[in-house]
């Protein structure tokens, strides 16, 4: 390989993703400061990183088995109009409007918000993803030790290959439990609307680099975002590596307690999914069923492994 075009993929892997996920928060917080509705302040940021980031993909794959199709896509563009356009964007005011009566609720009791607002905005964002990462941690912690739960998130690890689209591989019920309770909680908090609409474009971008085939070498930020040389070790099909690295955004809380894993021995492995359900359904609707039909995908894959 020429010189040139190595040092070009040695600086894309290192920029790409603080690059892509500063100009995502500044594209927000200029559109807050134009007067755009919050609520809709960071849906073109965050549209314009995912269309970005799946043009890369097609130059700089970290897989090459994963840039071919398995008949995925268009079951992730179903979970994309469905978790992320009816269960984000329907049921997300309601949420925050609860929350919103809680922090009235809370602030009447106390004399106060207990969040700091007088702080600059990027450094409420920093204190955010920390304690809103906190609850993501342990939903997404306990759902892969209860099997109650398990039944739920299955479908994310359902996966065949790791791409951007994989971000919003979630059973709406998933999507809700991880996304709502850290909302909830920084409003409840006395976080205002303009810090929830950085909070949600910061984490959106990141899922999708979380996610995403690409080349990328984070370095030293590994230590605080759970970025994909990461993330990948958690769709192994193997439990002793699936059950760590936790964070949805941050690493920080799998750091304090001791579920980091990042080898530097090997390659993450290229072969992902459910080692223990092979009969799980792949399409759209039999994935959308899969909790309700928990027990009888459970006995198939049992019997198909007993056959095999």
């Amino acid at each position: 390989m020429p010189s040139g075009k190595r040092t070009g993929e040695r600086v894309f892997e290192v920029a790409i993703f603080p690059l892509t996920l500063a100009g995502a928060i500044g594209a927000t917080l200029a559109l807050l400061r134009a007067g755009v509705d919050p609520a809709l302040s960071f849906v073109g940021p965050v549209v314009a990183s995912y269309v970005l980031i799946a043009v890369c993909e097609k130059f700089f794959p970290f897989e090459a088995s994963w840039s071919e199709p398995k008949g995925d896509r268009g079951v992730d563009l179903g979970h994309l109009i469905v978790s992320g356009g009816f269960t984000l964007g329907t049921l997300r005011p309601f949420v925050l409007a609860a929350a919103v009566a809680a922090a009235g609720w809370l602030a009447a009791r106390l004399g106060d918000s207990l969040w700091p607002g007088d702080w600059p905005l990027l450094a409420q964002l920093v204190l955010a993803l920390v304690v809103g990462e906190f609850f993501m941690y342990w939903t997404h912690r306990l759902t892969h030790t209860y099997d109650g739960l398990w039944r739920i998130h299955a479908l994310h690890h359902s996966a065949p290959r790791l791409y951007y689209l994989n971000a919003v591989r979630f059973h709406p019920i998933d999507l809700a439990l991880s996304i709502f309770p850290p909302l909830f909680v920084l409003a409840m908090l006395g976080a205002q609307e303009p810090l929830l609409a950085l909070f949600t474009a910061t984490t959106s971008v990141h899922g999708a680099f979380q996610h995403a085939n690409l080349k990328l070498r984070c370095g030293p930020l590994n230590w605080f975002f759970s970025m994909a040389e990461l993330h990948r070790w958690h769709h192994s099909r193997l439990p002793q590596e699936a059950n760590s690295n936790f964070g949805q955004n941050l690493i920080v809380w799998d750091v304090v307690f001791g579920t980091r894993l990042l080898p530097r021995d090997r390659r993450p492995p290229a072969d992902i999914g459910l080692s223990d359900l092979p009969t799980f359904p792949m399409g759209y609707l039999g994935q959308l069923t899969s909790p309700f039909r928990w027990a009888r995908i459970k006995r198939e894959s049992a019997e198909a492994a007993e056959q095999a």
